[in-house]
């Protein structure tokens, strides 16, 4: 069995803008395997956000969400080679084909959904061809063209190819290019489904199958309802609650994630034994929203279920979404059961 990873998302900014208060931030979320630093428009650019995350912490690695159509590949494999080998190959790359159109038009990015995932297949191709080059290297394809392009002086170590994606173009990307497929959290027979599918798909590129994440919430009590009323308590869940609890049935066009995940949630709050998808509900499907509830046993089986199935590493998070350190006991648990 391969070895398990743990991740949590990182806000660097949690605790303020200042250096002092971006490592304080860093600092928090320590002794996990990876931490992401997520990408939007209207946020910090968070390359500069993980180049001082990762002065800040020697121990952390990060995974870095970067979406083609914002910077030519020559320049991004010059950065992130860069960070790569200051840190001593503590940085993986999140590739974000791009599932919002309101936050593509925001930079410009007029491409439409399935091309994004070709452009992301040539961007990461380019980028490889870019980080093996012993020479200059030139590329024309169909999003990108650069000439004589000379190596980085600062060669990478190994940076894996992250991705998340439920189209057919996604799914096709992850299969050509993915290292690790990421998965937003679902039910068992879902998961196993989705997990067969990706294998198929990349055998049939003559690829192995790519690590499988998933992507959960947990909520933890010592009790049954200990756990039940913190993540009921959740503001967005209690607000969903007050406009009368009823699950959206918008088909999204661009986000086929967003609909799979409506989609459970129409079909109720509670799935095998502890799967709450009740803020799938209440956010309308957006982002890392499905959860496991219940006492640290019992949320433990649920992730060893998982496990079974194929899932290498979980990108977990606590109320609110990001890394809580009462998590810490759980995420060790898992290190100590099954890495190899």
């Amino acid at each position: 069995m391969s070895k398990l990873e743990i991740y949590s998302y990182l806000t660097p900014t949690t605790f303020g803008q200042s250096l002092d208060e971006i490592q304080a931030g860093s600092a928090a979320i320590s002794g996990l395997d990876r931490a992401l630093i997520g990408y939007h428009s209207f946020g910090p650019d968070n390359i500069v956000l993980a180049a001082l995350v990762l002065a800040a912490n020697p121990e952390l690695n990060v995974l870095i969400a970067h979406r083609p159509g914002v910077i030519e590949p020559p320049v991004a494999a010059r950065m992130i080679s860069t960070l790569s080998r200051v840190s001593d190959g503590r940085v993986d790359l999140h590739v974000l084909a791009g599932g919002a159109p309101g936050d593509q038009l925001r930079e410009g990015d007029y491409v439409a959904h399935d091309d994004r995932y070709r452009r992301a297949t040539e961007y990461v191709e380019a980028l490889q061809q870019i980080w093996a080059a012993e020479a200059p290297t030139s590329h024309s394809g169909e999003f990108y063209k650069f000439e004589d392009t000379r190596p980085n002086e600062m060669k990478p170590e190994e940076v894996r190819i992250h991705m998340g994606g439920a189209s057919g173009a996604g799914l096709e990307f992850g299969a050509a290019k993915a290292d690790v497929y990421m998965l937003w959290g679902e039910p068992l027979e879902e998961v196993r489904a989705r997990i067969e599918e990706i294998s198929a798909k990349a055998s049939g590129y003559g690829r192995p199958t790519p690590r499988i994440s998933l992507s959960l919430r947990l909520y933890l009590g010592e009790t049954e309802e200990e756990a039940w009323s913190l993540a009921r308590s959740e503001p967005a869940y209690q607000k969903f609650i007050e406009r009368g609890a009823e699950v959206s049935t918008r088909a999204h066009a661009e986000d086929a994630g967003r609909n799979r995940q409506l989609k459970v949630a129409q079909q109720g709050e509670v799935h095998d034994d502890c799967l709450w998808t009740g803020l799938v509900a209440a956010m309308n499907g957006l982002g890392n929203a499905s959860a496991l509830v219940g006492t640290e046993d019992r949320v433990m089986e649920s992730l060893r279920a998982y496990r079974k199935l194929g899932v290498d590493t979980f990108l977990i998070s606590g109320k609110g979404g990001d890394w809580d350190q009462s998590l810490a006991p759980l995420a060790t648990g898992c290190a100590v059961s099954w890495h190899d």
